[in-house]
């Protein structure tokens, strides 16, 4: 699989290939690895084979494969670099050699922060150092550059719009009303025979309608004056503020020109804090006229257009009072006539105001999947700028495994260790005061089985994550107990018979017990003191009954 072994001469000689027979995703591969020291690898999948001559090259796809997203990590030499099958699989393997002195024991180290980045690499998290962070920050900030000034735009064309029209429910069911009364109306007038009496009826309610829109209109037009009196009020103010530092500074300069009485030091700092303080202060004021300028424009606009609209009512208001006072002069299919356009004329304009809600509601959409947008590459920006302190994920993770480790020290009855467990962001641990470095013996070796079962156990709890397997390498080390290897052994089959994962044990002096979905694999040649896995063709053993 690309994990780096050293096999004895006689195998070298011996042998072709070692053969992994796998299933992924209701896939069979059949991988093909020569026994030389260079890398040369087959994969054969449905009918097909593809060759592999780098290491590099199979564990990329291998992970494609395993829908494992590749990142761009910084090596020891702060190179990029990536992970490799051999930097992953030592989670989920414990050598014989040095692999139960360490939680993580892998045959090359040249990724910085090696454990951790493949801790998070297999859990799906981001990467602790990520060569391409750097570059990934300065295009965030330029995305959220530019999504801010879309919100800035957004905002002030659903301002506009909500100036234009009460889209509230309350005027919405207003205008639907009256939308349906006119077009009633309309309707009477040109069925009826008694158009006269009709068009009387529908001058009124039209007299009434319009005296109404009328006082809505005057009563925007205070609001606007109060506030456009209110924006020149502030800025005022803000002129104030800016005349007063100016002063100060011309106070300052003519302390400075008789600097000499006052302060004889070249380098005096008196005034240095004052200087930056200025300009900071009248920048900030100035932005705050630009925008108090910008908002008193758009509320001129808004005014003049108000105006024009109450001009426009009123004068049709009098037009209407004019034709009711007017009526027996007149005959009566022009009062007819009069009515039907004034009707019709207030109903387009309940049309586009229908419109204008419509496009209110959309661009009120836009502004709200654009404020989105920023908040996400705001938390995304936030997540570059601190990626060596850990995350939420991070942390529920550490939590964990911290929790379920306390139970396999208990199950493996790990004595005179403190379960007061810290697990730090580069994933060391640490037992009270002890980092694991200072213990010894078969106490160590409990415990760094532990860590591997806790590790485990919070990666099967996720059921679309690949590796589902654990290979313990002569597991009974540093004269462990064997009741307790026992028990430990038959709790992790537990946890793989519950989240759907394997267990692969090789042993010589500890024999576990066989269960019925397990398969036993005996050496089956001859040996000169025992029988051996590998042998000469034709010279297997007859294996032993079950």
């Amino acid at each position: 699989m690309g994990f780096h072994t050293k096999f004895r001469t006689d195998i070298r000689d011996n042998c072709l290939e070692a053969v992994l027979t796998f299933e992924h995703g209701g896939n069979i591969f059949t991988t093909r690895r020569e026994m030389s020291n260079d890398f040369h690898l087959t994969v054969e999948v449905d009918g097909n084979t593809k060759e592999f001559f780098s290491e590099g090259d199979f564990s990329t796809t291998l992970f494609q494969t395993l829908r494992l997203n590749e990142p761009v990590l910084i090596g020891t030499d702060r190179s990029p670099t990536k992970p490799y099958i051999s930097t992953v699989l030592p989670i989920f393997y414990a050598k014989q050699d040095g692999g139960y002195l360490d939680p993580y024991k892998a045959s090359a180290n040249f990724v910085q922060d090696q454990h951790v980045e493949m801790i998070r690499f297999a859990f799906g998290l981001g990467p602790k150092n990520s060569y391409s962070a750097k570059k990934d920050l300065l295009k965030a900030q330029d995305e959220l550059e530019a999504a801010q000034r879309r919100v800035v735009y957004q905002q002030k064309i659903v301002a506009d719009l909500s100036e234009r029209v009460d889209d509230s429910p309350t005027a919405r069911a207003e205008r639907d009303g009256r939308s349906s009364l006119i077009s009633s109306q309309l309707s009477e007038l040109k069925d009826t025979v008694d158009t006269k009496s009709a068009a009387d009826d529908a001058l009124r309610d039209l007299l009434n309608a319009k005296e109404e829109k009328l006082r809505i209109a005057k009563r925007q037009q205070f609001d606007l004056r109060t506030r456009i009196a209110g924006i020149d009020s502030i800025r005022g103010e803000i002129d104030g503020e800016i005349r007063t530092l100016s002063l100060n500074e011309e106070s300052k300069r003519a302390f400075e020109f008789f600097g000499g009485d006052i302060c004889s030091r070249s380098d005096c700092g008196l005034f240095f804090s004052s200087s930056e303080s200025y300009a900071k202060n009248l920048m900030y004021l100035k932005d705050q006229i630009k925008d108090l300028e910008s908002n008193s424009a758009r509320a001129e606009v808004l005014q003049e257009e108000l105006e024009r609209r109450i001009d426009e009512d009123e004068a049709e208001r009098l037009l209407i009072l004019s034709k009711m006072n007017d009526r027996p002069q007149h005959a009566a299919i022009d009062h007819l006539v009069t009515t039907v356009q004034s009707l019709t004329k207030e109903l387009l304009e309940i049309e586009q105001k229908r419109i204008i809600v419509e496009s209110l509601a959309e661009e009120r959409r836009k502004y709200i999947q654009f404020e989105n947008e920023r908040a996400s590459l705001q938390d995304r920006i936030s997540n570059l700028k601190n990626n060596s302190k850990a995350d939420f994920e991070f942390s529920k993770l550490r939590s964990k495994v911290r929790e379920y480790l306390i139970e396999w020290l208990d199950t493996l009855e790990t004595l005179n260790i403190s379960r007061d467990i810290d697990i730090d962001t580069s994933f060391k641990f640490k037992f009270g005061p002890e980092p694991l470095d200072v213990i010894g013996g078969s106490t160590r070796n409990r415990l760094i089985l532990a860590i591997h079962a806790a590790i485990f156990q919070a990666y099967l709890e996720a059921p679309d994550r690949p590796f589902r397997f654990m290979i313990l390498d002569t597991p009974k080390q540093n004269e462990l107990d064997g009741q307790d290897l026992t028990n430990y052994l038959e709790k992790l089959e537990g946890i793989c018979e519950k989240f759907g994962g394997q267990l692969v044990l090789s042993s010589t002096e500890y024999h576990h017990k066989i269960g019925e979905k397990d398969k036993e694999w005996l050496p089956l040649y001859p040996g000169e003191k025992q029988p051996m896995y590998l042998g000469k063709p034709g010279t297997m053993l007859k294996p032993a009954d079950s």
